[in-house]
């Protein structure tokens, strides 16, 4: 690339001395520093295209002795296309110059009008140069846009962008790999049309959202059965594309997160037998035991009533304390393992749960049941559901001064709804007062590993907690997880 102050370097085809020395005056007058290469035949005009350096401008007459000036056209069309083609001639009428100028040519001027010629010149370099900028430029983006193609092909997780109707722009390898198709087949359409899952339907609405408010959502997790039954968990991630402040678009992520969601769910169930453990051994050990012993006392009471009257006093009030000792082993017993499949599941459960609150807090705590049949709850599943629920009654007795709290159970369609509603304070005063809020945390994080959402409004007064999540997440019979990548 020439550096600005260089010379230009020009060739001129011209058989006319005089011709030739008039336009050489005409642009050296108006400032134009040029290196000239002044050819009168083919083989001349061919080494000085040729030699060096491509031409920065070609001047030409249109009619020269065996060589016009069209053929000296096609040559510089097909040897540097780039270099601007300027006629100068004196025989070039309106005919010949529109086919010039639809041959290629960037302009003419005619010999009696030289004057224009530097006006011409400067415009048709300043187009060239242009013209080259945004090929440079063009080249760039087209570097950066492969580059950025094999970036997001050789990622893992699944990547691709949006327009803001939600039709497919870019999309990655691994999204590719996923659907079984081609590229061609799936840009330009939207994601539901190619990745035939229910959950997606409910992904492009988040999507839509995004968009619409312009704030970035970030790991979202799902889950869904796949083809053969089994469970597949992903996370999904949307973020704006802006153009000077306006969305025009989304960058989304889809990273699955079976194989985790596995290692967690293990931990948790490892934690669960556990304490199921322990609530047996109390129940089934300790428990059993303090009802032998009271068994005992109640004999021994009987007898002292007969031969030892002074002794009754004491015996009852350790009969008392041991009746309160079997009560609080069953209570914890209860606690440690709350959600007993074969005496009621979850549903009695949770009516226990309603009557335990109702005495320990001295309120009123009910709880109900509808919708259609509840199918059999995988005990993890249901624990889940038991510690939200006893969390959310926890935090409207103890923070919400609530007198009155209603749970409840239904199940519809396919999803599983657990609502819990109370008339405290609400919960945003609740945190304002300084009150902890890790038990959201944990409430929010079971419900994710029930697949499920978990919202908490304030309708006014109080405060209500909806859990919503699929039915065939929490299934006793879970089918056979499928290897990740499967």
């Amino acid at each position: 690339m020439k550096k600005e102050s260089a010379a230009l370097r020009f060739v001129l085809l011209e058989d006319d001395p005089n011709d030739a020395e008039l336009i050489q005056l005409e642009l050296a007058r108006n400032g134009v520093q040029v290196e000239w290469s002044h050819v009168a035949s083919k083989p001349t005009f061919l080494d000085a295209l040729q030699a060096g350096d491509k031409p920065d401008l070609v001047l030409a007459d249109y009619t020269l002795p065996g060589f016009d000036g069209l053929a000296a056209l096609k040559l510089v069309l097909e040897l540097c296309p780039d270099v601007p083609f300027i006629f100068v001639s004196g025989s070039l009428g309106e005919e010949r110059a529109i086919e010039a100028l639809k041959s290629g040519a960037t302009d003419y001027v005619l010999k009696d009008r030289l004057q224009r010629l530097p006006t011409v010149v400067n415009r048709a370099l300043t187009e060239a140069r242009e013209r080259r900028e945004r090929r440079q430029a063009e080249a760039a983006l087209e570097e950066q846009r492969l580059l950025l193609g094999t970036l997001i092909d050789s990622l893992p997780e699944i990547v691709y962008a949006v327009d803001t109707e939600g039709r497919l722009t870019v999309v990655n390898r691994a999204l590719l790999d996923t659907l079984r198709k081609k590229r061609e087949n799936v840009i330009g359409k939207r994601l539901s049309e190619v990745w035939q899952e229910e959950t997606i339907v409910e992904i492009e609405a988040q999507a839509a959202n995004t968009i619409r408010t312009g704030r970035s959502l970030t790991d979202q997790e799902r889950a869904w059965i796949t083809a053969d039954g089994s469970v597949r968990w992903f996370t999904f991630t949307h973020v704006p594309l802006r153009d000077h402040g306006t969305v025009n678009g989304l960058v989304c992520t889809v990273r699955e997160i079976t194989n985790q969601k596995a290692l967690e769910q293990e931990i948790l169930e490892i934690s669960n037998r556990e304490q199921r453990r322990l609530g047996s051994d109390l129940h089934d050990g300790l428990g059993q035991e303090l009802t032998g012993l009271s068994l005992l006392l109640k004999g021994l009471e009987m007898q002292l009533s007969r031969e030892a009257q002074q002794y009754t006093a004491q015996i009852t009030k350790i009969t008392d304390l041991l009746a309160h000792a079997i009560q609080s082993t069953r209570s914890l017993a209860r606690g440690l393992a709350p959600v007993n499949l074969e005496r009621g599941g979850l549903p009695e459960a949770l009516k226990h749960l309603a009557a335990r609150c109702t005495d320990m807090y001295s309120l009123q705590c009910s709880f109900s049941y509808g919708g259609q049949k509840l199918p059999d709850l995988e005990e993890g599943a249901a624990t889940h559901l038991y510690r939200i629920a006893q969390e959310a009654t926890t935090n409207a007795a103890r923070y919400a001064r609530a007198k009155a709290i209603d749970i409840d159970l239904r199940a519809s369609g396919r999803k599983l709804q657990l609502t819990i509603t109370d008339d405290g304070i609400g919960l945003s005063a609740g945190l304002a007062q300084g009150r902890p809020g890790m038990g959201l945390k944990i409430m929010e994080y079971r419900s994710r590993m029930l697949g499920g959402t978990i919202n908490f409004d304030e309708p006014g007064k109080g405060t209500r907690i909806v859990l919503s999540a699929p039915l065939h997440l929490l299934r006793q019979t879970k089918p056979k997880r499928l290897a990740v990548g499967g």
